[in-house]
């Protein structure tokens, strides 16, 4: 199965001539890095049964997905089947996505410096146990004949085609196995699919990169230019990750070169969703909302929006219990209003106070995007 509130809201806007359409709108949730360390291993492992649970950590996080048509997340682990580890090789049980899709998240985004920790193996079972469980999937295919299949991921729903393509920097140095598919960030390759993408009739293209020297509050080089490539190519929106830090986000309007005055909307990095990440800065993430709305003008034009674009903060509390830790995903503003029936000590509260203090403070810095420039390259970073 290929297919499928907090802060100021901002809203661009697109006009294109074309046959009469009714309005119709497609909304987002999208958020950062699912990661399973070995403390949330042992965290969610039951000896009684033998089995591991992950829906205790996710369960608060399901209002964020509630009324949302397309919830996207990082899957930045592998689903083996056995042999379960941590960093820096990352292989989960087959029931984190039964939690993940228990929230109300609909795509996962597979492309990541981690999709090849457990091999062949690892990527095609992950791809195997994603089309079992109904989650839409994108950047890593099973086969050559997967990736010419599915190689542009279409969303059609509410009366709109939006694709979505998924590119990482890099697999830390594993080559991408025999016979297997992992999208790498390639400026050809963008330009190429974006290209198929608009062929196949896609209204708008969200590009989602896998980029960026970790633990940073602000894009590097690499990150701005190929930003800048992806809506020098023609897509709309470019979401990134991998960082483990939120960086800013903005929605923009361009001119085209053939006139047309097109909405653009690009965050730099989410931050993670979840993980056992615990120094400042990485213990949580956010989710970044926006609306994709098509309308007819007064002059019979087809004109596009990106509109409603905002982001809500989590945090991941890890309480402490006698033999081992309780991890949960917390909408930060939930908790703070108290608005829950998880009790936080007064130094969870604290910290949950500074991760929100320390990411809204660089969200409020503007990056601004000139569309053009020259090649840099990723270094290397692997977390």
């Amino acid at each position: 199965m290929r297919d499928p509130q907090r802060s100021s809201r901002a809203t661009a806007h697109s006009s294109t001539s074309g046959p009469r359409a009714a309005e119709s709108s497609l909304s987002f949730a999208v958020a950062g890095d699912i990661m399973v360390h070995r403390a949330q291993l042992e965290s969610a492992y039951d000896k009684k049964c033998d089995c591991y649970d992950f829906k205790t950590v996710f369960a608060p996080a399901r209002p964020l997905f509630q009324g949302i048509d397309v919830a996207i997340a990082n899957l930045e682990t592998t689903l083996p089947g056995r042999n379960y580890t941590g960093y820096p090789a990352f292989g989960s049980p087959d029931s984190l996505i039964d939690a993940v899709k228990a929230s109300g998240i609909t795509v996962l985004t597979t492309a990541n410096n981690h999709a090849v920790d457990k091999g062949k193996h690892g990527l095609v079972r992950t791809i195997e146990v994603l089309e079992r469980k109904g989650i839409g999937h994108l950047g890593t295919y099973a086969s050559v004949e997967d990736y010419r299949k599915n190689r542009i991921f279409m969303i059609e729903k509410n009366g709109l085609r939006v694709a979505l393509l998924n590119y990482t920097y890099g697999s830390n140095e594993i080559p991408t196995p025999r016979g297997t598919v992992l999208n790498r960030i390639d400026q050809d390759l963008v330009r190429e699919d974006i290209a198929l993408a608009r062929a196949k009739k896609a209204e708008m293209v969200i590009v989602l990169y896998h980029f960026g020297m970790e633990y940073l509050h602000k894009p590097d080089a690499f990150q701005r230019q190929m930003v800048k490539h992806a809506f020098a190519q023609g897509a709309d929106i470019v979401i990134g990750g991998h960082p483990h830090h939120v960086q800013p986000y903005t929605v923009f309007s361009h001119e085209d070169d053939d006139g047309r005055v097109r909405p653009r909307l690009v965050v730099y990095s989410l931050g993670n969703f979840v993980s056992a990440q615990r120094r400042r800065y990485t213990d949580g993430g956010m989710v970044l909302y926006f609306t994709i709305r098509k309308r007819q003008e007064a002059d019979g034009r087809v004109a596009l929006d990106i509109t409603d674009v905002h982001h809500r903060l989590v945090w991941v509390y890890a309480k402490k219990l006698k033999t081992r830790e309780q991890f949960y995903i917390l909408p930060i503003e939930t908790f703070l209003a108290k608005q829950s029936d998880i009790e936080l000590s007064d130094w969870a509260r604290a910290q949950m106070r500074r991760y929100r203090a320390d990411s809204e403070q660089v969200l409020r810095r503007k990056e601004g995007v000139m569309i053009a420039a020259t090649p840099v390259r990723q270094t290397a970073s692997v977390e």
